[in-house]
């Protein structure tokens, strides 16, 4: 027989109050009396436990996040952010409607090209004065030799960007040459990307006391202004520059789940990524893809789906 307690001795135990007790149960509609006399059985015990472990949790990552220093971008800080704000299940990449074809390139070969921070629109994003090179309040020779050194290994490293959300207006305008691209949904591996950092002031770390917190800080760290971006950001090491292939790192075709127009994405365009897709990978019917709208009477974007046959 399932073992039942009275109400009010599980309140008085558990230190919680009968309106509490009712804010968690309510919504579930199990059809229970809240008298203090009413009996409850192990598995709504369970439950209204499960609950408040939960939101003890939330609690302390909530009070943790508030102590904790989030200015630098160090692995810690990122492992932090990943683990206090949702990761979404699925990334977006936009792409504009380049007349040299490389994004068409990218889509047909599957591969995620790593750009040079140099070609980034933020001239602040891997700024090299993130980083201080002074030691005992000095820079000498020495430490200026540092630099650039880190500085050519940041030349040799490749950042693909990628964003938590699809409808923004202005990620269309900015990276999809102004409505007229396509945007790419990819499923995401858990653990898989890092989030930006977006931080009010510009704080420096300094290579002398941790050099790998100073790689992270200058990759993963941009101004607060860039927030609504929500981007993610793929990293590889080791490029060769003499070599484009080296930015190219291919992925899975398993892993494209839809495709996006732009409200301003031509025939010719829709007709050369379908042929694309059609052509090059075997999941095709199972890609959905949609056209983008402007919703009346918001200034928002909606997605409608089209057909793939």
């Amino acid at each position: 027989m399932t073992e039942q307690v009275r109400l009010n001795k599980f309140l008085r135990e558990r230190n919680i109050s009968l309106e509490k007790f009712k804010s968690i149960i309510t919504p579930l509609n199990l059809g229970i009396e809240f008298r203090p006399t009413s009996k409850i059985n192990k598995k709504i015990i369970n439950l209204v436990e499960a609950f408040l472990t939960i939101e003890d949790d939330k609690k302390s990552l909530i009070n943790e996040s508030e102590l904790f220093d989030f200015s630098k971008s160090t692995e810690g800080t990122l492992l932090r952010l990943r683990k206090i704000n949702p990761q979404p299940q699925t990334i977006f990449k936009f792409y504009s409607k380049d007349e040299n074809g490389y994004n068409l390139d990218a889509l047909k070969n599957k591969y995620f090209f790593h750009n040079c921070y140099r070609s980034f629109n933020d001239p602040f994003d891997c700024n090299i004065n993130l980083v201080s090179f002074e030691k005992n309040g000095k820079l000498k020779k020495t430490h200026k030799n540092k630099r650039e050194s880190f500085i050519g290994k940041l030349d040799n490293i490749g950042i693909c960007c990628f964003t938590g959300k699809k409808n923004s207006i202005l990620m269309w305008s900015h990276y999809a040459d102004s409505h007229k691209g396509y945007c790419l949904e990819f499923i995401k591996k858990e653990n898989e990307l890092f989030p930006i950092n977006y931080i009010n002031d510009f704080s420096q770390t300094n290579y002398y006391e941790n050099v790998k917190d100073s790689e992270f800080h200058i990759t993963y760290s941009k101004s607060i202004e860039w927030k609504y971006e929500n981007e993610y950001r793929s990293i590889i090491t080791n490029i060769n520059n003499n070599d484009s292939n080296s930015r190219k790192i291919k992925f899975d075709e398993k892993r494209l789940k839809a495709v996006y127009f732009g409200v301003n994405a031509c025939d010719e365009l829709k007709s050369d990524i379908i042929d694309i897709l059609k052509n090059n990978y075997s999941n095709f019917s199972e890609i959905q893809l949609y056209e983008s709208l402007l919703m009346n009477g918001s200034f928002e974007i909606e997605s409608r789906k089209i057909n793939n046959k």
